[in-house]
């Protein structure tokens, strides 16, 4: 039989999607559903003085719930220290402090006005690194600083005496929505056995049942969590977003309720990739060698932890690069303020800080005469190097032979010969971690079940957020049991009928869930053998370095996929616009599965860097985001973006299912940098910020302009 994967095939859920026949969790509606609105604070930072519900005492069938229905108020995915719905004070704006219910959805403006919350306006905090000062207002009562995480490595200021080149720099990027084309939705009921359902946009149906239990004091058995079919997650979908507010009116009342958030309230509300201030600095040998690297960090939690002591670490993790570093020394601040709570996005705490030190090594480049791809290559990891962290490169690691296919590019040959005015070309590279991570549980448990006829039924507990994973999951069950992909059925995420495989995160699904599969079918294999008819097969698996408890901090992982990408744009001198005009990106993922799903997460993710290089940005003012609507969030559309060529690396790890390691995130990583040294390449001036001013391009080319005039005359 031949190969099923490393194939391209379609995904097998493409054709329910563009048909229309995928039910995602806001189209289900069901017989006599509650709709829910959420009172939300109409300031940023204030104590809650009284919350009046007495308007709504007189109206049938309508419901409205405050903090004294929780019993236990407050969640998290690592602290619990955001209330389900906030009592006392509110900490961001469009904090829900109730909720309203009733049967008529367009009557829950009306009675969302009759209850009165009266606020007391407290100061606002709004910048990470001011907000740790003693006379910073107090977000929390124990400060603002929620977390800091310091490391060094080797000696740090005697490898910067030594250095022949020093470049430092602060560099800032900005707070931006993940803009999934599915906002936060869902719908919750009780069946006929007194279990309260909910179907919800997650990225983890066991953590929201965890969450449910914890918070409604309700028995484990009388929760269940299935997911919809999600319309992208990105890591917003990723903790509490409708989950708690369905369960909350549905276990109360005893009837189906539906939550959708408007597009507002995902912009404004829910969670963010963390804004953050970063100060680098780098020594070069003569020759080009990266000799000490130092950075200091501020990342802008918002109002609440979510995702963000781990979005913190893997941003100190990853903030020298992919490169080896014999000298480092990092410092990470978690800071509060006032905004919408941040937490994991794609790339997880790695944009921020590689835009800093790719920046600082193309400047290098230029300043030491050697080619940018050539200096990358002169530090890139291998493996068995160390890693920035102390840690050792145990896998496969690509990033070489990445750089080397990226030199021999049309892309990159071209620059030599383009000699257009204001045509540039710019390259950077980057990594990624696969994994959770030390210390935190990551472990998956696959059930694979033989049916008549040749079927194969297949139950994993992690969610199909649209990248692939289940058609991936099909492919390698077909192969490892010798049938056709149309003879594998897959569920996912639904704590009824699958076990728990943790979060669709951190690059991890394919990896774990693949590893778990494989020892499904050769349990099921095995039981076959010894007669069994019918019989069930359980796989389990872990990630390599959760056992090992030596890995430094906290966070660095041993395994990584690498990235390399060359950008061409062309620049308006006129009105400083920034036209992307081609991308070649090569990556190095272990032995890629279904490269046409590959390619897929590779122009997403570039899709996504673009936006974060040269359009979105959420600016507040006293706490309030400008940015409410897709007419002023402004993310690239399919006319914005340029040619993508995606190359891979032809590589295996020998630890992943039949050679795979995670590549969903990586591809944005790297590509705001890219995009930045290819400006660079034609406006010569400093650029740490995004997006992108067009105000100094304009400034540049007009400068320019009257120089050339002053000598002609």
């Amino acid at each position: 039989m031949k190969r099923i994967t490393g194939v391209s095939i379609p995904r097998i859920d493409a054709a329910d999607k563009v048909t229309g026949k995928a039910l995602y969790s806001g189209d289900y509606d069901l017989p006599d559903m509650l709709h829910i609105k959420l009172i939300r604070a109409t300031c940023a930072h204030a104590i809650i003085k009284s919350i009046d519900t007495n308007a709504l005492n007189n109206l049938k069938d309508v419901y409205c719930f405050t903090a004294k229905d929780v019993y236990e108020n407050s969640h998290g995915n690592i602290l619990k220290d955001q209330p389900v719905l906030a009592c006392d004070k509110v900490r961001f704006y469009g904090e829900p402090v109730a909720i309203i219910a009733a049967y008529d959805k367009n009557k829950l403006d009306e009675y969302a006005k009759l209850v009165k919350v009266d606020y007391e306006p407290l100061e606002i905090v709004d910048e990470p690194k001011m907000s740790i000062l003693e006379t910073s207002p107090k977000v929390h009562e124990n400060g603002n600083l929620l977390q800091h995480l310091p490391f060094e490595k080797g000696d740090v200021d005697t490898a910067f005496k030594e250095s022949s080149l020093i470049l430092r720099d602060n560099f800032e990027v900005p707070v931006v929505d993940h803009l999934y084309l599915e906002t936060e939705a869902g719908v919750s009921y009780m069946d006929d056995n007194g279990v309260l359902n909910l179907i919800v946009g997650t990225q983890n149906a066991f953590q929201d049942k965890s969450e449910i239990i914890r918070c409604f004091n309700i028995p484990s058995d009388k929760v269940e969590v299935r997911a919809g079919v999600v319309g992208g997650g990105f890591g917003g979908k990723d903790g509490n977003t409708v989950q708690l507010f369905l369960a909350l009116v549905t276990w109360k009342t005893g009837k189906p309720a539906k939550l959708v958030f408007t597009r507002e309230e995902s912009l404004v509300t829910t969670y963010k990739r963390h804004a953050a201030k970063v100060y680098t600095e780098i020594g070069f040998t003569k020759e080009g060698l990266i000799n000490a690297y130092k950075a200091e960090m501020y990342y802008d939690t918002g109002a609440y932890a979510a995702l963000g002591p781990a979005t913190l670490g893997l941003g100190l993790e990853h903030a020298a690069g992919p490169y080896v570093i014999p000298n480092v020394k990092l410092d990470g601040y978690l800071c509060y303020t006032n905004k919408a709570p941040a937490s994991a996005m794609r790339g997880f705490g790695a944009p921020q800080v590689e835009f800093a030190t790719e920046i600082l090594l193309t400047r290098a480049s230029k300043l030491l005469n050697i080619d940018p791809i050539e200096l990358r290559f002169k530090n890139a990891l291998y493996r068995g190097a160390e890693g920035s962290l102390g840690h050792t490169m145990n896998h496969a690691v690509g990033l070489k032979e990445a750089l080397k296919i990226l030199e021999d590019s049309p892309l990159w040959k071209e620059r030599k010969t383009n000699k257009a005015p204001n045509i540039g070309y710019g390259m950077a590279a980057g990594y990624l971690s696969c994994g959770m991570g030390k210390g935190i549980p990551d472990n998956a448990e696959v059930e694979v079940e033989e049916l008549p006829e040749q079927r194969y039924r297949v139950r994993i507990g992690t969610v199909e957020i649209g990248q692939g994973s289940s058609t991936v999951f099909a492919q390698i069950a077909a192969e490892e049991l010798g049938v056709s992909v149309s003879q594998v059925d897959i569920i996912m995420a639904d704590t009824k009928e699958t076990h728990d495989c943790g979060s669709t995160a951190g690059s991890r699904t394919a990896y774990i869930c693949g590893n778990a599969l494989i020892a499904a079918i050769r349990d099921l294999k095995k039981k076959k053998e010894e007669g069994m008819k019918h019989p069930k097969g359980i796989g389990k698996s872990s990630f390599p370095e959760a056992s090992k408890p030596d890995l430094g901090i906290g966070f660095p992982h041993s395994m990584y996929t690498f990235i390399a990408q060359a950008v061409k744009v062309d620049i308006d001198p006129f009105t400083g616009d920034i036209k992307v005009l081609d991308i070649f990106a090569v990556t190095e993922a272990g032995r890629i599965l279904n490269p046409l799903s590959l390619d897929g997460q590779i122009h997403g993710g570039i899709a996504m860097g673009v936006g974060y290089c040269l359009t979105e940005e959420m600016r507040f003012i006293k706490g309030i985001p400008e940015e409410r609507t897709l007419s002023t969030y402004l993310i690239p559309t399919s006319m914005d973006l340029p040619s993508m060529t995606s190359k891979t690396v032809d590589s295996y790890e020998d630890s992943g299912p039949q050679g795979l390691k995670g590549a969903a995130e990586v591809s944005s990583v790297a590509i705001a940098p890219a995009i930045v040294a290819a400006v660079s390449d034609v406006v010569p001036v400093e650029i740490n910020e995004l997006p992108i001013s067009r105000h100094k391009i304009v400034e540049y080319f007009a400068n320019k302009e009257e120089k050339t005039w002053d000598l002609k005359f």
